[in-house]
């Protein structure tokens, strides 16, 4: 009976992963898709929004705050935890993964780290932020950067792995908001 039971959870996240990232994630009316998306678990703050065709894993284990605007064609990866702060502005084709492999490990293991992206941060088209990440406020990672660990507040990361190279000078805190219901 435990095996059966094992299946059918198994079953139940595969279906779940294939509705989400099959179906849901192309309707092109964000309204619909936010009620999928919060029916599934994900918390989602007002005036925020997920682009059309973003992969979503894991959504009950996804916090986005108020008026984030996450582009088309991402990857959000809940297995770990991630918390997305307010007025964060993720880039088309940008990826956050919270779950890895340890390279050095006989049995390649499996494990997953919470990442946490500040307030009014700026990730990059096609920017890559990896598992057990910490971004604080007012940082920007650049286009095609790879990010792994803590940064520093109000700072421009680029490369890979991502550095500092600049620093942001944000005079004053914004306030996103999305400007259609389609797409």
């Amino acid at each position: 009976m435990n095996k059966v039971f094992r299946l059918l959870v198994q079953l139940y996240g595969d279906l779940r992963w294939l509705w989400l990232n099959g179906i849901v994630n192309k309707i092109p009316f964000w309204p619909i898709r936010w009620l999928f998306y919060i029916l599934c678990g994900m918390k989602i703050g007002r005036n925020s929004r997920i682009g059309i065709r973003t992969t979503i894993i894991y959504p009950k284990n996804i916090k986005i705050g108020t008026g984030v605007i996450i582009n088309e064609d991402c990857y959000l990866d809940g297995r770990g935890g991630l918390v997305i702060g307010d007025n964060t502005s993720i880039s088309i084709y940008s990826k956050i993964v919270t779950a890895s492999h340890s390279k050095s490990s006989e049995t390649f293991d499996y494990h997953s780290n919470k990442t946490h992206i500040g307030q009014n941060v700026w990730i990059g088209i096609g920017a890559i932020i990896l598992d057990d990440s910490c971004i604080e406020d007012e940082c920007v990672i650049s286009a095609g950067s790879v990010f792994k660990g803590k940064s520093e507040k109000g700072y421009v990361y680029a490369g890979n792995p991502a550095v500092i190279v600049n620093e942001r000078k944000l005079v004053k805190k914004y306030t996103l908001k999305r400007n259609s219901l389609m797409i």
